[in-house]
């Protein structure tokens, strides 16, 4: 049974002179840690449950449960508690049990990537909000392009590897902010060249055939190799859809459905994935394989920092490159879309931005990270301001809810 304890800290955050959550029977820092959490011995009670006596202590070869919020905003919020074994004699394997249960009891459990639409109506935009939802998609870009990360692709996740794929999209990307009169066609042919080779190195001869878009003999790809994948064909979408050249759009319609099914392959690929994180720390030559070896586990410390940073930006790119196709469906046809749907997202300010593991360790341990499910964002109106929450997140209140909504919570809007 859990036991309430009086506004102690527990011993390790006292000694260590840190906050405590003082969640029970394990505060989140020790969790987080993989350290023993232990409180100190409560005043003696009147009161004494029938058996409790019975109840055997807490065995050594456990590690503290885990207990983390999934969406915190509310008093209903359901908690997951689930105890990790240590795997005595293989240090190791110790670490691997660690990020892949505690990972998947909080950030990567299957709850969390189920994609779920709004459960009630929303008010549709006028075309003044779409094409200014688009606008902040596009400035986006172009800020992957100048400081290398944006609100969906995390400044670490291509640190260590740079898929070719990635490469292209990012100096076809780069070629096209800066094109001129001069040079624009030239510009265009590259970036319908790279787009046509990307698809075509998937195996996918015909874009009009979903058969060809589901039945590639093209080699599995891990989920690093999978966003790597999506975030090139976003790149190529975003500019092919809205550009206005005729040829450049004609491909770029025919590319819609290879899109989404790579999307959905991706967060197929990623929840069906323990410890998503190690593809993300492989080098360009080393593909992870789900029986690492144990050098590479104790050489990668943050690693449940890596699984985090991978799972938030597979979540955040499903969002924006469903965003990016149905604006253009919407735009062309003036009627409005069928939602794809929505993923759980980190709302809380700062956890994104968290520059190292230590950090992003500390800001967990502190304060609740906000996880939670697009379908129930508007719940956001009613209990945070706008203070506590992320950019990202205020596009997508955006985007879902209109500029008169965000205003009215609080939030100027630019045009």
């Amino acid at each position: 049974m859990t036991r309430s304890i009086e506004n102690q800290a527990c011993d390790a955050c006292a000694k260590a002179k840190r906050r405590c959550g003082k969640q029970t029977p394990h505060c989140l820092r020790c969790r987080t840690k993989g350290i023993r959490c232990s409180y100190p011995p409560t005043k003696p009670s009147q009161f004494v449950l029938a058996g409790e006596e019975d109840i055997p202590p807490a065995r050594p070869e456990y590690l503290p449960g885990s207990n983390l919020q999934l969406s915190p905003y509310s008093s209903s919020s359901q908690t997951i508690d689930a105890r990790l074994s240590s795997g005595q004699d293989l240090p190791w394997l110790s670490c691997r049990i660690i990020d892949d249960q505690i990972a998947s009891s909080w950030f990567a459990s299957t709850d969390t990537w189920k994609v779920r639409r709004p459960e009630s109506d929303q008010s549709p935009l006028s075309v003044a909000d779409i094409r200014r939802n688009l606008k902040k998609i596009q400035l986006w870009l172009a800020e992957w392009v100048e400081n290398g990360s944006n609100h969906f692709i995390h400044a670490t996740l291509y640190q260590t590897r740079l898929p070719k794929c990635i490469q292209d999209a990012y100096t076809s990307l780069t070629c096209y902010l800066n094109k001129n009169e001069a040079n624009e066609q030239m510009v265009l042919r590259i970036v319908e060249e790279r787009a046509r080779q990307l698809v075509a190195e998937a195996g996918i001869s015909c874009p009009d055939s979903s058969e060809d878009i589901n039945s590639r003999n093209s080699p599995p790809l891990d989920s690093f190799e999978h966003i790597a994948r999506v975030h090139a064909l976003m790149v190529y979408q975003a500019i092919g859809l809205y550009d206005g050249d005729i040829r450049l759009r004609h491909l770029s319609e025919r590319h819609i459905p290879i899109l989404q099914t790579w999307m959905q392959e991706m967060v197929k690929t990623a929840s069906q994935t323990p410890n998503i994180g190690r593809s993300v720390l492989a080098s360009s030559s080393e593909k992870p394989s789900a029986d690492c070896n144990p050098s590479y586990i104790t050489h990668n410390e943050g690693l449940l920092w890596y699984s985090w940073i991978l799972a938030e930006s597979i979540r955040r790119t499903w969002v924006i490159g469903s965003a990016i196709q149905i604006i253009f469906l919407f735009l062309r046809g003036g009627e409005a879309t069928p939602c794809q749907g929505g993923m759980m997202f980190t709302t809380r300010k700062g956890v994104w931005e968290a520059p190292s593991a230590v950090a992003w360790e500390k800001l967990c341990s502190e304060t609740h990270v906000g996880l939670m499910q697009m379908a129930e964002s508007d719940r956001l109106f009613a209990e945070v301001g706008p203070e506590e929450v992320n950019e990202f997140t205020k596009v997508i209140l955006e985007m879902t809810f209109g500029r008169d909504r965000m205003e009215r919570w609080g939030v100027q809007v630019d045009n």
